[in-house]
């Protein structure tokens, strides 16, 4: 997602994957989102579409309407989630009867953290416990205390709510592995394929975890927005540009910005 010179969000950009080559994809979108994953990306519309999330079809400017906005939302590998904006209750999304979108309730009220294989919320609002829903409607169950921030890839990351330390979830009951967390914690954690990575809550940098010695290495300098993938991460830069690791110490490849970068997301078409 970019922003113009005005600081007005201008546009959602796919990169190519080569160079520095991007393709836009949508104009102008609300502040909160883009939302991506394995399901693909969702965007809430301005203008004459404020009040409509949108789904992305894999064609530029082709998006198709997916109901009404939520108030938090989750894009799992298979299809999205949202609250509608009391937070009563955890909606999925189902496909379309034709040309309208079906939603079901999966779980009573809740505030989405983020998605994955499955997806996590808190419960009853943002201040509740960590669930993970099992794939059966209204099956939630209590898997941890609150965090502070989430990322989810083969299992689950949150932070305390104070960002010291990083958790990563055993996939049993309530049981967490304590990561430890870069000099004087975490804003925001990030993971995927390649990873588990964080910025520091001093501005310091974008750190890596390593799992072998279980200790948390700088790779890079503080970014506002990462993005992981399965090989590789992306990071925005001070002048809001992206760029790619190369796999190796605090080495970064420049691969552009459309226009300023604002946030990052990783999606499938």
């Amino acid at each position: 997602m970019t922003i113009d010179a005005a600081d007005n969000i201008n546009g959602v950009f796919r990169y190519d994957g080569f160079g520095t080559s991007w393709t836009q994809i949508r104009g102008p979108v609300t502040v909160i989102g883009p939302f991506g994953g394995g399901w693909g990306t969702l965007v809430e519309g301005t203008g004459d579409e404020t009040g409509t999330a949108f789904g992305y079809s894999g064609t530029p400017f082709d998006w198709f309407s997916v109901g009404e906005i939520g108030a938090t939302y989750a894009v799992s590998d298979d299809t999205v989630y949202k609250t509608p904006r009391d937070g009563s209750r955890i909606l999925q999304f189902d496909g379309f009867d034709g040309d309208t979108p079906l939603w079901s309730k999966v779980g009573d009220s809740g505030f989405l953290a983020v998605g994955g294989f499955s997806v996590v919320a808190q419960m009853p609002d943002f201040q509740g416990d960590t669930f993970l829903y099992s794939g059966n409607p209204n099956d939630w169950e209590r898997i941890g205390p609150k965090g502070g921030a989430y990322a989810i890839a083969d299992t689950v990351f949150r932070t305390d709510p104070l960002g010291n330390t990083v958790f990563r979830y055993t996939g049993s009951g309530t049981a967490w592995d304590n990561l430890g967390a870069p000099p004087r914690g975490v804003l925001q954690i990030f993971a995927g394929g390649f990873g588990l990575f964080a910025t520091a809550a001093d501005f310091s940098g974008v750190y890596r975890f390593q799992d072998a010695g279980g200790n948390w290495q700088r790779i890079g300098d503080h970014s506002a927005s990462c993005a992981v993938t399965d090989d590789t991460v992306f990071r925005v830069a001070r002048d809001m540009s992206v760029f790619q690791y190369d796999g190796f110490d605090d080495s970064w490849t420049p691969i552009g910005r459309p226009d300023r970068v604002l946030r990052l997301f990783v999606a499938s078409d």
